[in-house]
């Protein structure tokens, strides 16, 4: 009875192994372009030594918001843009940078709705390239800067920076600077980091080379975050701003959090990494600008950007450095009804703008691409 146990354990492994072996082999044999447009985003997420995570650059994939599906395109510097077509940067154009999270690189929107698309429709004097990604913030957006600046010799003439209310989270609890200057896990040490470097070497490559690990990311990994799901199974009248993450969209007016020890950390480090971003604009010699805008939460809860201790902390350092600040909120709320300002402007069940979102965006960033130009 044991002998048969043992042998069929052995033939399952026998035969899991010939399995991934023969995917693996697959994949080799497979073009290089020609894999970049199997899988979803998902397995194009990657760890990152420097940056803690990034997307993989030259993919052409669907990503999936809840039923919702849209394609999203890499160049080789992993920028988002709209198509194949337009993966080439002309490098006879002055550049224009974007960068921010989720918010900039467009989570929840088709390419050709996304602000920085409306901006090249409207005025395609400039290379205009977006150096987002989601779950980014200040620490990575400085460091992604002097990456392109001092190591791919990039020359920015703008950059627009877009701080967004999570990122005081980000940086007050989940990431830090490790003694080589790359963006870490806040509660992982130097040596932890070390050992999960190495693993997630063999990770990044089963995600973008295996048949196999795409199809269990697929049908195995959330589409959608739980609060969303919920927001979106409710038919019944809903109260939005329950679904929402008050913790991360929230701090700027609620007391009970802004108070947390967290809050206070994550703006310090957002002032250092914003006095180092000012810094390489004085020294590569690029205009910096400041672009403010209301959360979800805040719209819902009709709260003034004035009551805002988001906006008053970003609105304070700018006017010091002399920095152009962007105020885009009173476009935000155009009607007396909170609830359909909210959705009016954002993705319902969510945080992120849709499709008119982005349009106020581009608005207010036109004027400034089209003064001097």
């Amino acid at each position: 009875m044991l002998s048969k146990s043992y042998k069929l354990i052995l033939t399952t492994i026998i035969i899991a192994i010939l399995v991934l072996v023969f995917d693996l082999f697959l994949n080799i044999m497979l073009p290089e372009k020609f894999k970049k447009t199997i899988g979803t985003t998902r397995n194009y997420s990657l760890k990152s030594i420097k940056f803690h995570h990034e997307i993989a650059p030259n993919i052409d994939v669907y990503e999936h918001w809840g039923k919702k599906k849209y394609k999203v395109v890499t160049n080789e510097h992993s920028f988002r843009v709209l198509s194949k077509d337009s993966r080439k940067i002309n490098n006879l154009k002055k550049k224009i940078g974007f960068i921010g999270d989720s918010f900039v690189y467009g989570a929840g929107i088709e390419y050709k709705n996304h602000f920085i698309n409306i901006l090249n429709n409207k005025n395609n004097k400039f290379s205009l390239l977006n150096l987002g990604y989601v779950s980014y913030s200040p620490s990575i957006y400085y460091k992604k800067l002097k990456y392109f600046i001092e190591e791919k010799n990039f020359k920015f003439d703008k950059i627009f920076l877009f701080i967004d209310h999570s990122d005081i989270q980000d940086e007050g609890i989940f990431y830090r600077e490790n003694s080589k200057g790359n963006i870490v896990r806040k509660w992982d040490s130097d040596i932890e980091i070390k050992n999960k470097n190495k693993k997630y070497f063999i990770k990044n490559y089963l995600k973008q080379n295996s048949f196999i690990f795409k199809f269990y990311e697929h049908f195995n990994s959330p589409k959608i975050s739980e609060r969303s799901k919920k927001c979106i199974l409710n038919k019944e009248e809903k109260n939005y701003i329950n679904y929402l993450e008050p913790e991360r969209f929230g701090y700027g007016y609620q007391k009970e959090i802004y108070q947390k020890k967290w809050v206070n950390e994550g703006i310090n480090n957002i002032l250092g990494y914003l006095d180092k971003i000012l810094s390489l604009s004085k020294e590569y010699n690029f205009e910096l600008h400041i672009v403010y805008y209301p959360s979800a939460m805040e719209i819902l809860d009709k709260i003034h950007f004035i009551s805002s201790k988001h906006f008053n902390f970003l609105n304070e350092w700018s006017f010091e450095n002399k920095i152009n600040f962007i105020n885009t909120y009173n476009e935000f709320i155009q009607n007396d009804d909170e609830k359909m300002n909210y959705l009016k402007n954002f993705i319902e069940c969510d945080n992120h703008w849709n499709k008119n979102g982005h349009n106020i965006i581009a608005k207010y960033l036109l004027n400034l691409l089209n003064e001097k130009n």
